[in-house]
């Protein structure tokens, strides 16, 4: 089993606190709308979601809240800055 550095938990942690912020403003209706519209296998998110000390992130799924959403890679990757790019 892989071991998740703590930067590697906190990127997980802001991915997720992204999805819950677009949630929260009406711009998806959940994980599940994510997921669907990228062809990614909810389980598999899921598991980074609920045990992101055990499973990893992948990078791809970053590039995509940014692309649909502007979701600041900054922001996901080094905690910096604001959520949303402008």
């Amino acid at each position: 089993m892989a071991i998740i550095s703590e930067e590697g938990i906190a990127i997980s942690k802001r991915f997720f606190e992204a999805i819950e912020t677009l949630k929260a403003q009406k711009k998806i209706r959940g994980l599940q709308t994510f997921t669907r519209n990228n062809n990614l296998h909810r389980w598999n998110v899921n598991c980074v979601k609920f045990y992101p000390d055990k499973h990893i992130l992948k990078p791809e799924w970053i590039v995509y809240l940014h692309k649909d959403y502007k979701v600041s890679v900054e922001w996901i990757i080094l905690g910096k800055g604001e959520m949303f790019d402008e």
